[in-house]
């Protein structure tokens, strides 16, 4: 496997070790050879060993100097003027063969212990988890000090899960409809787990196997989704453990997959006739919420469409809402949004027609649309926009034809209305994620273009986007002048799978990859472009040095475009990919200069991975690589123009020869007889 020469010695950063909130803490490790190369105090170490740097005025005069190029920026963005100095300190105990671990704990009762934590956190990103459980275990910090302190440098502190759900847990599943996440809480790098599951109770005794678990380095623990599961089912899983120490365990656990419905309390059905006058439908003044036991139900029995006054924000506003259940829901109108919540929890929307949504464009300035000259542009304005809230499923909707629409890549970034904006960070733990987006429809037109068709609130937040456990299949997202969905953010167990893309700038974005891992397979991609037919990538990834600490995971996706498959692209001046790409396929059709790739990968990230897709660029009547494979397709008699264009021709689903070395348990699904591996959406 070829690396490139920055990251030719790149140390494992995603096996560091113990979570956070664990007891022990590693090992003392944490030397200059040892910390991942390609962050901002490593190359401060090669530059000051080549311009022979050994005095605290030249190292901090180094340190000034990279604060300010453009590549390394935005990585010392948190560095604190008046720290620069600590930061020099720290590069020359490093320099002098100390442990980074090692001096900052005997710097532990200094009186600037703050910004040499600070700046050691700043200077390495991608260590700084691991040196954050070191210095958990020293008693001679102040651990609310040292909360604080990393926080301050992007480090995530708060937990993920509420206490009570992973506590005492050596398991923990958070189901979902049609899958489920499954975390073993306080684990190390050198733990591995494989799993078993079935149906409980079934005839067919037999145990099907699972996707190995992998290695999660922020929270510390090991984690991975079942998928294709059946919707209000028991189910028994067997994890079998193998911990650092050698030692091999079972653990067992029972769950059961979400209902195709919620329960809904008879007492709280409310009839749109009934209840709606107007206006904005305004849940809290209604007080309508329901319970665990029993939902509350709102539904349309006379064909009402729920249109929203002259300046009214929203047609519907849910509000702190709970528990409430929507059918057949026509709606129209709201200045910005259609349908908006704050902080609400345990939302359900079936059936939903949405429309007519948005402020109106005004005044256009260089090609962007504004409300009012002296606002900012139109953006964001969204469909369903769901602040802050989480556990929410979106169903068998068609959200379209908002008012104003996006501008295209000539005027600049995309700004402009979305279907669906993804802001799942609620403030309790228990309702974070868990957002599910499956058989609808959301569609631009190709005149009148969404932003993001959905986007993600806070894509360089842990907890931004959909933040964790949240599954969006079985869609169609299309035109839009940016990309069909961003996940960006947080992505721990987030999916993606089995939806038509079409007709935006990229299909997916995983950038960045927060926490993950983040799973996107079995999905059809395909005739990208803007409304000038301007278009970048089928799956955009990087900004991996600016604290990018998950892997993304794409199986089995049927990616026909003209210009890019997987693509690495710039975040906070980073374009470095993590990856693990399986049995996908990719067919380009054009040839330039920076078009045309099926892998484009400048960095060339040694520890991403490509293994058995089927590449080629029908132009070149070859594949078009950037980057590296770590196996290529297993029929490579099959890599020729005649099968690439029988593959660009055949909608939604291809299928290939069966490689069974490669199959991805669970994950790969088979044609009838078992002879063929499916790409793109599974019937």
């Amino acid at each position: 496997m070829r690396k490139s020469p920055l990251m030719a010695v790149l140390s494992a950063f995603f096996f560091l070790s113990g979570p956070v909130q664990a007891a022990s803490a590693p090992p003392s490790s944490m030397t200059k050879a040892s910390l991942t190369v390609g962050q901002p105090g490593v190359v401060a170490l090669q530059r000051m060993h080549e311009q022979a740097l050994s005095s605290p005025q030249q190292v901090a005069e180094l340190v000034t100097t990279m604060m300010n190029e453009d590549t390394y920026k935005r990585m010392f963005s948190r560095l604190k003027k008046n720290e620069v100095t600590e930061a020099a300190d720290v590069l020359l105990a490093l320099q002098d063969g100390q442990a980074l671990d090692t001096f900052l704990k005997q710097q532990a009762g200094a009186h600037d212990a703050k910004s040499l934590v600070r700046a050691a956190m700043v200077l390495f990103p991608l260590d700084r988890y691991d040196l954050y459980r070191t210095l958990q275990a020293n008693p001679q910090l102040d651990q609310k000090a040292l909360k604080k302190w990393a926080s301050s440098t992007g480090l995530m502190t708060q937990p993920m899960y509420a206490k009570s759900m992973t506590e005492g847990k050596a398991i923990f599943v958070e189901p979902l409809i049609e899958s489920a996440s499954i975390t073993l809480p306080n684990q190390t790098k050198q733990a591995s787990a494989t799993v078993e599951y079935r149906v409980k109770g079934s005839a067919d005794d037999k145990w099907q196997s699972g996707r190995e678990l992998v290695w999660e380095p922020v929270q510390g623990v090991l984690t991975g989704p079942l998928v294709y599961l059946k919707p209000d089912t028991r189910y028994e899983v067997k994890v079998a453990l193998t911990t650092a120490e050698g030692k091999q365990q079972t653990l067992a656990h029972e769950f059961t997959t979400r209902a195709d419905k919620p329960p809904i309390d008879p007492n709280k059905v409310y009839y749109l006739s009934d209840i709606y006058k107007g206006g904005t439908l305004d849940l809290e003044k209604l007080k309508i919420n329901g319970s665990d036991s029993g939902w509350a139900k709102i539904v349309n029995d006379k064909d009402i469409t729920i249109e929203a006054g002259k300046g009214d924000r929203y047609a519907i506003d849910i509000g702190k809402a709970h528990h409430v259940y929507f059918e057949n829901i026509k709606v129209r109108g709201g200045r910005v949004h259609g349908i908006y919540a704050e902080q609400a929890h345990h939302i359900w929307i079936n059936q939903c027609d949405i429309a007519g949504w948005g402020r109106q464009p005004n005044i256009m300035k260089n090609g962007v649309a504004y409300e009012k000259a002296d606002a900012d542009p139109i953006n964001y304005d969204s469909g369903i926009h769901l602040r802050q809230s989480g556990v929410i499923t979106v169903e068998n909707c068609h959200i379209h034809d908002p008012v104003p629409a996006s501008n295209d890549w000539r005027y600049g970034h995309p700004k402009g209305p979305n279907a669906f904006f993804a802001n799942a960070n609620h403030p309790d733990p228990a309702y974070k994620g868990q957002v599910i987006i499956r058989n609808n429809r959301f569609e631009g037109k190709p005149d009148h273009r969404f932003n993001d068709v959905i986007e993600g609130r806070k894509n360089s937040d842990p907890k931004g986007g959909f933040v964790r456990d949240s599954a969006i299949y079985n869609n169609v997202f299309r035109y839009g002048n940016d990309d069909s969905i961003e996940i960006d953010g947080g992505q721990y167990n987030v999916m993606v799978y089995n939806n038509d893309m079409s007709h935006t700038y990229t299909g997916v974005s995983v950038i960045p990859t927060r926490v993950g891992p983040s799973y996107v397979f079995n999905n059809y991609i395909h005739d990208l472009g803007d409304e000038t037919g301007k278009q970048w990538a089928g799956i955009k990834i990087g900004g991996l040095l600016t604290g990018g600490y998950g892997t993304s995971y794409l199986f089995h996706n049927l990616i026909t475009v003209n210009r890019n498959g997987f693509t690495a692209s710039r975040f906070q001046e980073d374009s470095t990919m993590l990856t693990y790409a399986k049995n996908n396929i990719v067919v380009t059709l054009n040839d330039n200069d920076a078009t045309g790739y099926n892998l484009f990968d400048p960095e060339d990230h040694p520890y991403s991975q490509f293994i058995n897709n089927y590449m080629f660029n029908t132009a070149l009547d070859k594949q078009k690589i950037k980057g590296h494979i770590d196996q290529q397709y297993q029929y490579p008699e099959l890599e020729n123009s005649d099968q690439a264009q029988t593959l660009v021709k055949t909608p939604k689903q291809a299928q290939l020869p069966k490689a069974e070395e490669f199959v991805i348990p669970n994950f790969t699904q088979l044609s009838e007889d078992g002879k063929n591996f499916i790409y793109g959406i599974v019937n």
